[in-house]
Parts: structure tokens; C-alpha cells; sequence
């Protein structure tokens, strides 16, 4: 009965072998998506201040508010975000069951995952090294830190996937799989 209760909960939710290619790209698009919108919001904010629409302390707050999202909470919900994404990575590898035999596969994923890693990586490089981003850049420190270090970090998320999907324990026992498969 518990058993059954378990395989409804878990369901076809299963991981799949191209999760860390998933995990590369939607990283980038976050990275330069949220470094955009942390260039867009602090140029309308300032724009809002000097044109002289809204001289309210109200409408000021509101305003150096907004410029607010732009330099720290931007940042800090893109890595709310890959922690999420970095988490949900190795979830998913937790419910794959597949036979060793095909870690050969998992590495070759791996390896162009970190391979295009390298290209997204360095795409961020020059996208941050127009001189217009310079403000945002400086005040992006995580995304920066993160998109810097994403060949690591590919790396290093896909060993651990590799672990849990290869060494996590089996019981065997109201799955429907038998016991090391």
C-alpha cells in the first residue's frame, strides 16, 4: 500500500540524459536576461528622475526603488534561480534508473555540456566587455562570479549527477526493479 502510494507520487518523473546540456543553455539565457534587464531598469529609473514628471517624495522613493531592483535583486533572484536549476539537476538524476554500463554516455554529455560551457561562457565575456554594460557589469558581482565559472560549475553539477545515477541505493523492493539494476 505504501509502496503504491510512492510510485504514484514519483509518477514518470524521471530525469533524462540531456539534462546538463538543459542545465548550460537555460543558464546562459538566464544570465544575459536578467543582466540586461539590470542594465534596462537602472537607465529608465534614472531617466524617470531627471524628467521632471513626478517631483513627489513619493514618486522619488518609487522611483530610487526601482533603481534598487536592478542592483541587488536582480542578482540575487539569478542565483536563487541557479540554485534552483543546480538542485533540480540532481533531482531528476536521483530518479533516472539506468545499467552502468552506459556511464560512457553520461560522460560523453558531460563532456560537450562543458564544451558548450566554454562557448556560452565566453559569449557572456563579450557581451560584458561592451563598454555600455560597464556600470551593470560591476554591479552584477553573482552573475558575473557564476557565468565566470560555469565550465567549473558544469563540471562539478555533472559529476554529482553522475554519481547519484550511478551509485545511489536500490532496494529493489515496490519498485519493480531489481536489486543493483
Amino acid at each position: 500500500m505504501v509502496t503504491r502510494g510512492l510510485r504514484k507520487i514519483r509518477g514518470n518523473k524521471k530525469g533524462d540524459l540531456p539534462d546538463m546540456l538543459v542545465f548550460v543553455v537555460i543558464t546562459f539565457i538566464l544570465a544575459v536576461g536578467l543582466f540586461v534587464l539590470a542594465f534596462v531598469i537602472p537607465e529608465i529609473s534614472s531617466k524617470l528622475a531627471t524628467s521632471g514628471m513626478n517631483n513627489s517624495a513619493e514618486g522619488q522613493g518609487a522611483i530610487d526603488q526601482m533603481a534598487s531592483i536592478g542592483t541587488t535583486i536582480i542578482p540575487y533572484g539569478f542565483l536563487f534561480l541557479f540554485g534552483g536549476l543546480i538542485i533540480s539537476t540532481l533531482i531528476t538524476s536521483f530518479f533516472i534508473r539506468t545499467h552502468p554500463i552506459f556511464m560512457f554516455l553520461y560522460i560523453a554529455f558531460l563532456a560537450l555540456s562543458i564544451l558548450i560551457s566554454l562557448y556560452l561562457g565566453n559569449a557572456y565575456e563579450q557581451l560584458s566587455q561592451n563598454p555600455i554594460f560597464a556600470s551593470t557589469f560591476s554591479s552584477s558581482s553573482l552573475i558575473n562570479l557564476i557565468m565566470g565559472n560555469i565550465v567549473q560549475i558544469t563540471l562539478a553539477v555533472g559529476a554529482l549527477s553522475i554519481i547519484i545515477v550511478f551509485a545511489k541505493f536500490r532496494s529493489g523492493v515496490g519498485d519493480g526493479s531489481a536489486p543493483g539494476l
